[in-house]
C-alpha cells in the first residue's frame, strides 16, 4: 500500500508508526494483542489507535465484546474468517476440517484434545458465522468448510508469522505440497 504525504506525516511519530505497523503485521488482533507486541503504554496504545482510525489508516470491527483492528485495505468480507482464525481452538477446528473434510464431532475431539462439550460450542460458533455446515449421516454429523478453502490458506500464508503455530505451517506445506 502506497501512502501519500498527509498519510507519511500522521506515521512520522515512532509510537503511532509502531501501532500502525502492528496491525499491517496482525491483522485482526484486539488491543490487548497490539498493546503487548508494541510495548506501549495502555493510554499511549488507545490514543494512537483511535488517532489511527479517525484518519483512516485502520479499521475497527466490533465482535461482540471486542474490537479487532485491520489495515483499511483489509478485504471486509476476511475480517471475521481472520477474527476466528486468530483463536487457537477454533483456528484448530477449521484447519482440522480443512485437512479432514466430512469428518465428524468425535474426529474432531481427537485432534484439537479439548472436551467435547468445549468443541461442541466452537462448533456452534462456526456455524453461527456461516464457516462450517453440517450433513447429518445416521446419528452423526459431519462436518464441511462453507468458505472458500483457497481463502483460508491465502490468509495463513501471508499471516503465518503471526500465527506462531506449527499447525497453521504443516496445513500450509500439506497445502502447497497437493
Amino acid at each position: 500500500m502506497f501512502l501519500d504525504e498527509k498519510e507519511k506525516k500522521i506515521l512520522e511519530l515512532e509510537a503511532r508508526r509502531k501501532i500502525y505497523e502492528v496491525v499491517k503485521k496482525f491483522a485482526g488482533c484486539h488491543f490487548r494483542e497490539i498493546e503487548r507486541k508494541s510495548n506501549l503504554s495502555t493510554g499511549l496504545v488507545r490514543y494512537h489507535l483511535s488517532f489511527l482510525a479517525k484518519q483512516g489508516l485502520i479499521r475497527e470491527e466490533k465482535d461482540k465484546n471486542n474490537i479487532r483492528y485491520f489495515p483499511r485495505e483489509f478485504k471486509s468480507e476476511n475480517k471475521k474468517l481472520l477474527g476466528l482464525l486468530r483463536q487457537k481452538s477454533l483456528r484448530e477446528i477449521i484447519l482440522f476440517i480443512l485437512t479432514h473434510p466430512n469428518c465428524n464431532h468425535e474426529q474432531i475431539v481427537q485432534a484439537v484434545k479439548v472436551s467435547p462439550s468445549t468443541v461442541s460450542w466452537h462448533i456452534k460458533k462456526l456455524i453461527e458465522n456461516n464457516i462450517i455446515t453440517y450433513i447429518k449421516t445416521g446419528r452423526k454429523n459431519v462436518y464441511k468448510l462453507l468458505i472458500d478453502e483457497e481463502e483460508i490458506i491465502k490468509l495463513l500464508i501471508i499471516y503465518k508469522e503471526s500465527f506462531l503455530d506449527s499447525l497453521v505451517d504443516k496445513t500450509i506445506e500439506t497445502w502447497e505440497s497437493m
